[in-house]
């Protein structure tokens, strides 16, 4: 299996200094630290040069290299419906564990009928569906799995943890099958998205580009977008080359954090012959030493 940290890429300010409450800073020094602020920022304003390839995948991937040179969907229809009914199990399993853990709740017992219904109308929708013969099998047996599960709680009345676990068992391997198949179509998609962009490259330029990938503040590990990018740009370019930006979404600001990020790798090579140094907190290494030292870590200390 595939497996690569994420450096997942957070705005930070490389100049920010502690703030404490009661202690309010005196205007000389706030007047400093605005000059510096506003000098940092302006700098971090030309970070980005026009002539610096990036592909910023969001539900789209744009190229865009001093202004856009295009923008591609990545995401055919059969990867939603195989995700559409891939999602049923897990919320015919949420809806049992709260039946479970409130029997008394109604609402639990009304979200499986719900479900149920919704069984039988997709049932009959599957053949609109562009599947494959083997992929349709796959999907009716999803849902028969999920009717018998279904019509025998409703029946009872009641579930039990024994038949939720009996039923998330035999429904894993078809959903772990849709996965694969998603991820297949997707990849598949994705990368003649980029291929076809990158023909508006020039010679050379593919392999000085950048990749931002936005997505959720918890990453998933193996991120398909991050993982397509790391094999297409090489070994070495995860977190370096492929960045994954949290909780962004938009692209004004995934650009300014990547205008961020090659400023402060510009500047922490300056400062530290480091490239990744601002990367990390600035106060990283001393808090480690002063935490360590705190609460003993480093055995006796010899009195000063």
């Amino acid at each position: 299996m595939f497996r690569t940290p994420f450096r997942n890429i957070t705005i930070f300010f490389a100049l920010t200094l502690p703030a404490f409450a009661n202690e309010p800073m005196p205007p000389l020094f706030n007047d400093l630290n605005v000059a510096a602020r506003e000098s940092y920022a302006a700098a971090r304003a030309l970070a980005l040069k026009s002539d610096q390839p990036v592909f910023l995948v969001t539900d789209t991937v744009t190229l865009i290299r001093g202004e856009d040179l295009g923008s591609l969907p990545y995401t055919p229809p059969i990867y939603h419906y195989l995700k559409s009914i891939s999602h049923l199990p897990l919320g015919v399993y949420s809806a049992s564990i709260g039946q479970i853990e409130s029997p008394t709740d109604e609402r639990w017992m009304e979200r499986l009928r719900t479900l149920l219904k919704q069984v039988n109308s997709t049932e009959t929708e599957l053949a609109r569906a562009s599947f494959t013969e083997l992929q349709r099998v796959r999907q009716q047996d999803i849902l028969s799995l999920s009717r018998t599960y279904l019509e025998e709680v409703l029946t009872r009345e009641k579930t039990d943890m024994a038949s939720v676990n009996i039923y998330a068992r035999k429904i894993a391997p078809l959903l772990l099958a849709n996965a694969a198949d998603a991820a297949s179509v997707q990849v598949d998609a994705l990368d003649q998205a980029v291929r076809e962009l990158s023909e508006k490259l020039k010679p050379g330029e593919f392999e000085k580009a950048v990749a931002v990938i936005t997505g959720p503040k918890t990453p998933r590990e193996g991120n398909l977008q991050f993982q397509y990018f790391v094999f297409a740009f090489g070994s070495g370019s995860a977190g370096t080359r492929v960045l994954y930006m949290e909780s962004i979404f938009d692209r004004d600001a995934a650009l300014n954090v990547l205008k961020t990020v090659l400023n402060d790798r510009e500047a922490s090579q300056a400062f530290f012959g480091e490239k990744y140094r601002l990367e990390r907190d600035l106060m990283a290494d001393g808090a480690t030493v002063e935490l360590m030292r705190r609460f003993g870590y480093l055995g006796t200390q010899p009195n000063k």
